[in-house]
C-alpha cells in the first residue's frame, strides 16, 4: 500500500516559543538594570562657604641671583665654598692664580720706595741751595755797603752779585728737581694702586649675602672674564614663579593669600609680584609668589604648585569633582529622584579646591550621588547618605 504523506512541521509554534524567550530574556535584563536596587552614596546639596581659587605649576626662581664671575682672565687656582654654604657679602669665594700679579706689586713697591728716597733728596738738595741763596743775599749786601765807603772793590761787589744770581737759578733749579721727584713718586704710588687692584682681581669676593647653589668651574680650570664660577641667591628673594591665564589678572593683587604645595608639603605664602607681560601664544602672564618659608630641601628650578584664593568665602551650592560626568558632550551629575539615579547637566563655576561651584541645574535639597561610576539613568538605587 502507498506510504501515508507526513505531516506539515509546526514552524509557527516553534517561532513562537523564541519570541516568549527573547521577551523572558529582556525582561529578566530590564529587570535587573532597573529594578534591581544598587547602593549609592548621596548627600543633600545645602549652600555653603565657598571660596573660589585658581592652581598653577611653577618652578622656583629668585628676583636676586647673581652668576659670580671674574673681570680677567686666569687660571682658577683655588674655590673656598661649595654648594649650599651660607656667605655674606665681601667673603673671599674664590681666587686665581696671582704669582705674576705678586711679582708685579713687588716691583711697584720697589720703584715707589725708590721714588720715596727720590723726594727726600731732592727736598735735602733744596735745603742747601735755599741756605746757599741766603749767603749769597747777606754777602752780596755787605759788599754794597763796603763799595760806598771804598773798602772792598768792584770786583769782589761783582763775584757777591754773580754768586747771589747762582743761587737763585740753583734754587730754582732744586725746586724743579723736587717738583719732579714728587710727580715720580706720585705716579709710582699710583702704580702700586693698580698693581693692587689689579691683584685684588684676582680675589673673588661674594656681592651679596646668600646661599650657593651652583659651582661651574674646578680649580685649574681657565677663566674667561664673565664667565660663572658660582651662582648665589639670596634666599629672602626666592618665589614660586607660575602663570595663570590672562582671564584671571583682574583678580590677583600683590599681598594676597595663597598656598603653595611641594610634593606633600603645605606652605603658606603670598603674592610678592604680578608679570606685566601676556604671552601673545599662550595667553598667559606670570606671577611670582612667596613662601613664608622654604622646604627643608630646596633647589632652584624645583617643580610646585601654588594656589591662590580670590576673594573672600560665600555661601554657595558647590559639587565635588568627583561627583561631575560628562554625557553627550555635556558637563552634568547625578541625582537621586524618588528612589532612581537621574542626570542633570549643569553650569560649573569657579573651583575651590576638590569642589566646584554650581551655578545652574542643581537647587539646594537635590541628593547628589557623589559617586557616580557605574550609575545611569533610571538605575533603582539605595541612598548610603553622608553629611
Amino acid at each position: 500500500m502507498p506510504r501515508p504523506a507526513p505531516r506539515p512541521r509546526r514552524l509557527g509554534r516553534r517561532a513562537l516559543i523564541m519570541a516568549a524567550t527573547l521577551v523572558l530574556i529582556a525582561a529578566i535584563g530590564l529587570g535587573w538594570r532597573y529594578g534591581m536596587p544598587r547602593t549609592a552614596e548621596t548627600r543633600p546639596l545645602v549652600a555653603a562657604p565657598f571660596q573660589a581659587e585658581i592652581r598653577g605649576p611653577g618652578i622656583l626662581d629668585a628676583i636676586r641671583k647673581v652668576n659670580v664671575s671674574a673681570n680677567m682672565q686666569g687660571v682658577l687656582h683655588a674655590v673656598h665654598v661649595d654648594i649650599s654654604d651660607v656667605v655674606h657679602a665681601g667673603d673671599i669665594l674664590a681666587e686665581l692664580d696671582a704669582h705674576d700679579l705678586e711679582a708685579q706689586l713687588d716691583s711697584a713697591i720697589a720703584a715707589h720706595t725708590a721714588a720715596q728716597r727720590a723726594v727726600e733728596l731732592a727736598q735735602a738738595d733744596r735745603r742747601r741751595m735755599a741756605a746757599s741763596r741766603v749767603n749769597a743775599f747777606a754777602t752780596l749786601g755787605r759788599q754794597q755797603r763796603l763799595i760806598g765807603s771804598g773798602a772792598t772793590t768792584q770786583s769782589a761787589l761783582d763775584a757777591a752779585q754773580m754768586a747771589h744770581d747762582q743761587a737763585l737759578a740753583d734754587g730754582a733749579k732744586a725746586e724743579a728737581a723736587v717738583s719732579q721727584a714728587e710727580a715720580s713718586e706720585a705716579a709710582a704710588a699710583a702704580s702700586v694702586r693698580a698693581s693692587r687692584a689689579l691683584l685684588d682681581k684676582s680675589i673673588i669676593r661674594a656681592p651679596m649675602d646668600g646661599v650657593i647653589v651652583a659651582r661651574k668651574l674646578n680649580p685649574g680650570d681657565l677663566v674667561a672674564p664673565g664667565a660663572a664660577i658660582l651662582e648665589l641667591v639670596d634666599p629672602a628673594s626666592i618665589v614660586l614663579s607660575t602663570r595663570f591665564d590672562e582671564s584671571t589678572i583682574s583678580a590677583l593683587a600683590p599681598g594676597q593669600p595663597a598656598r603653595l604645595r611641594f610634593g606633600a608639603t603645605d606652605i603658606a605664602a603670598t603674592v610678592r609680584r604680578i608679570g606685566r607681560e601676556v604671552d601673545t601664544e599662550t595667553r598667559e602672564f606670570t606671577v611670582d609668589i612667596t613662601p613664608s618659608r622654604l622646604p627643608q630641601n630646596w633647589a632652584m628650578g624645583q617643580r610646585g604648585n601654588a594656589v591662590l584664593m580670590l576673594g573672600a568665602p560665600t555661601p554657595k551650592l558647590a559639587v565635588p569633582l568627583t561627583a561631575i560626568t560628562t554625557r553627550n558632550g555635556e558637563t552634568g551629575v547625578f541625582v537621586a529622584e524618588a528612589g532612581r539615579a537621574g542626570w542633570r547637566a549643569i553650569t560649573p563655576g569657579a573651583s575651590s579646591g576638590q569642589f566646584v561651584e554650581v551655578r545652574d541645574g542643581l537647587v539646594a535639597g537635590d541628593h547628589l550621588i557623589t559617586a557616580p561610576k557605574g550609575v545611569y539613568p533610571g538605575l533603582r538605587i539605595t541612598s548610603e547618605k553622608r553629611p
